[in-house]
């Protein structure tokens, strides 16, 4: 895989302690941790051009990791061709240092450092100048290669009102915001604590504490409000009385999916929406604002003193290309300048798909400058004035979109070679929805743009997108244990977020219902599942640009560099899959359960590929190419177990360093996007069938 690229100075922190430390590069001597910060500043810009992701293995045996390239790391730097930089590192650093190579291009001139790690912590690079300035310091971590044994949260409060009990409970719509090393979760939480708008903070991503609404008085005495209990003191009355006047309201109280994002002028605006009533398609986005991240969040107005209506869906939704959008579910993004700010949106139970509007980074509201009567029924302007760009047109809803520099699409189809120099480098804009059925067939799709508006697509065409998750289970059936897992099933994953962390791990955050319901039982009133909970993990791309996510909670693990004795060794080979390939469940291969048996083989000497294992017989072939990319070739059918179907043709993925779901042993899981992007393939290395 393609390395990040780095602009920005990464750490600023020193530590300041006595250790000698020494020098490795084009100078040399001995030197003091105080004595490098006492340096006067160099003034030289230097560019990070390739980070050492480095992680180290202290637990597992010599016997079961027989490759520890996972502890080593190239470290390069550019600046200036007039200067000459010597990296230097504490004595008792838990990474050594050499030289790589050193070379002028254009102006510039490169160093390269190969690293080694002996100890997962906390590590420090400095360089200096041949005058004895600092040029540059750099904090840095290696990571466990595999997460530590995570406390997961336990799934409780839902359907309470019960602050101390909700935790990732009740967590619907999730939207997540880092500020000053906090992470917090906006969600929907019609079922929790305070309806509404719910806030939840976390400082590891997986812990989540309660903070409280978004919005005060939303909620009256801890019930929805009514038309009888709606007071003007509230503080969303005006978007209540634009959506009470008309016809289809019918005391439906739903706020759904707010974003927030900081403010130009200070502070934080939040994005919300609320239904006049479920399923209608009429609609209105708004903006807030508030001073700090917690809120409380007070609606907005315009310079013209109206409320901060940003769209209003009133005309119904339609069918088709030339339907009309639901206002649902805002997310606010920019492009890669900063300088162009938009809002995706839409659209639920509607061909319309997904839209686009473009803001005012200065206001965070509309760029056209449409407001009050320009948006409500009776205004002169068109459906296409008012709705802005379609991005895309499916049954889909809840976007998010996130930018991406530099990602790789390889045409390596597990012939010949792979070739990472033969590949393009492409910055893209990825964009997610869910799509289908709420309580049922739930989905979370991808699609990719080089424009921030669009328009986006997977492949050249396809507005179905690429398939990301569905609802799957590590169980083996109807009645297979689920371990440790803590529930049941990944049953209707969506309405999801992409985040990129401080220390740059790309997340996503999504809800999960807790349990299969059949169609039926989804359509029943009685036995439909509303219970909602957050889950957060780990995304990447493979070597085709397609985006594929760890199968497993987030347990504190990073992407890195993962070695084929990794794969084969620690399990044996032994691994459990599941293959999702449709949007409903029962009739996905194996009804979407997991299956076990499947092995992987260590590549002959001499050879890049291994052989594929499952009852007692060679069905495929694998590779590990890159740093972490894996080809999957099925080339005799595995039937299922449960229902129909058989598993079968390329696949390309990534393998994840994991906090295995049942047995939340560490290791690797594999996930994979099919050759059409219609399908998802997981594999958990199995830990009980070595038992």
């Amino acid at each position: 895989m393609k390395k990040k690229l780095l602009s920005i100075f990464l750490g600023a922190s020193l530590l300041l302690s006595s250790a000698a430390l020494v020098a490795c590069g084009d100078g040399g001597g001995e030197t003091t941790d105080a004595d490098i910060t006492d340096l006067p500043d160099a003034g030289v810009a230097v560019t990070v051009v390739e980070y050492p992701n480095l992680s180290y293995d202290g637990t597992a045996a010599a016997s079961k990791v027989t490759d520890d390239s996972i502890a080593e790391g190239t470290f390069t730097v550019s600046y200036s061709a007039s200067e000459k930089l010597s990296l230097y590192l504490a004595k008792d650093s838990i990474v050594t240092a050499a030289n790589g190579t050193t070379y002028l291009a254009d102006g510039l001139r490169y160093n390269s450092y190969d690293l080694t790690a002996t100890a997962a912590g906390d590590y420090s690079l400095y360089l200096v100048t041949e005058d004895n300035e600092l040029a540059a310091a750099y904090d840095w971590r290696v990571a466990p290669a595999y997460p530590e044994r995570a406390r997961f949260p336990a799934i409780t409060g839902l359907h309470q009102q019960n602050t101390a009990a909700t935790g990732i409970g009740n967590a619907h719509d999730p939207s997540i915001i880092e500020v000053d090393g906090v992470y917090y979760s906006f969600g929907t939480d019609n079922y929790g604590p305070r309806f509404g708008y719910s806030i939840r903070s976390s400082t590891d991503l997986i812990n989540w504490t309660y903070v409280g609404a978004a919005i005060d008085g939303y909620n009256v005495n801890g019930n929805p409000p009514t038309r009888s209990t709606m007071a003007e003191s509230n503080e969303l009355w005006e978007i209540y009385e634009i959506l009470s006047a008309h016809d289809l309201y019918d005391n439906v109280y739903t706020l759904w999916a707010p974003n927030v994002v900081p403010a130009a002028g200070g502070g934080y605006w939040l994005y919300g929406c609320w239904t006049a009533v479920f399923g209608s398609g009429v609609s209105i986005i708004f903006q807030c604002h508030s001073d700090t991240v917690t809120g409380p969040y007070t609606l907005s107005r315009t310079a013209n003193d109206e409320p901060a209506v940003i769209v209003y869906s009133y005309d119904g939704w339609g069918y088709g290309a030339n339907s009309n959008p639901n206002a649902l579910d805002p997310f606010v993004y920019y492009d890669a300048s900063g300088e162009h700010m938009y809002m995706a949106y839409g659209s639920f139970g509607s061909a319309a798909g997904i839209w686009c509007l473009e803001l005012d980074p200065e206001t965070g509201l509309r760029k056209d400058g449409l407001e009050g009567a320009d948006l409500l029924p009776g205004s002169t302007k068109t459906a296409a004035e008012r709705y802005g760009k379609n991005l895309v047109v499916n049954d889909t809803e809840g976007p998010t979109v996130s930018y991406h520099e530099g990602v790789e699409i390889s045409s390596y189809n597990g012939t010949g070679s792979y070739d990472a120099s033969a590949s393009r480098y492409e910055d893209r804009y990825y964009l997610m929805t869910s799509s289908n059925s709420l309580t049922y067939n739930y989905n979370m799709r991808s699609y990719y743009s080089t424009s921030a508006d669009g328009p986006f697509r997977y492949g050249t065409s396809d507005q179905e997108g690429s398939r990301v998750s569905g609802t799957f289970s590590w169980r083996t059936g109807p009645d297979g244990d689920v371990g440790r897992l803590g529930f049941d099933d990944w049953f209707a994953p969506g309405h999801n977020d992409m985040f990129t962390t401080d220390e740059g791990e790309n997340m996503l955050v999504f809800h999960v219902r807790n349990g299969y319901r059949t169609a039926a039982e989804s359509n029943d009133e009685n036995t439909q599942n509303n219970f909602h909970f957050q889950v957060q993990t780990l995304y990447a791309f493979n070597s085709r640009g397609d985006l594929v996510m760890n199968p497993n909670r987030y347990a504190g693990e990073r992407l890195r560099k993962v070695t084929a004795a990794e794969i084969t060794s620690l399990t044996e080979g032994a691994y459990s899959f599941v293959c999702i390939t449709n949007s409903n469940w029962e009739a996905s291969y194996n009804q979407s359960y997991a299956m076990e048996g499947l092995t992987l083989s260590a590549p002959e000497s001499g050879q890049s590929k291994g052989a594929i294992n499952y009852g007692g017989n060679v069905v495929g072939e694998w590779e590990l190419y890159g740093d972490n990319y894996v080809y999957i070739n099925i080339t005799s059918p595995i039937a299922a177990v449960n229902g129909s179907g058989s598993l079968s043709g390329k696949f390309y993925g990534v393998a994840f360093p994991a906090r295995i779901e049942k047995t939340l042993y560490g290791g690797i899981s594999i996930s994979c996007v099919s050759e059409s992007g219609k399908d998802c393939l997981y594999l958990n290395m199995d830990f009980e069938a070595n038992a």
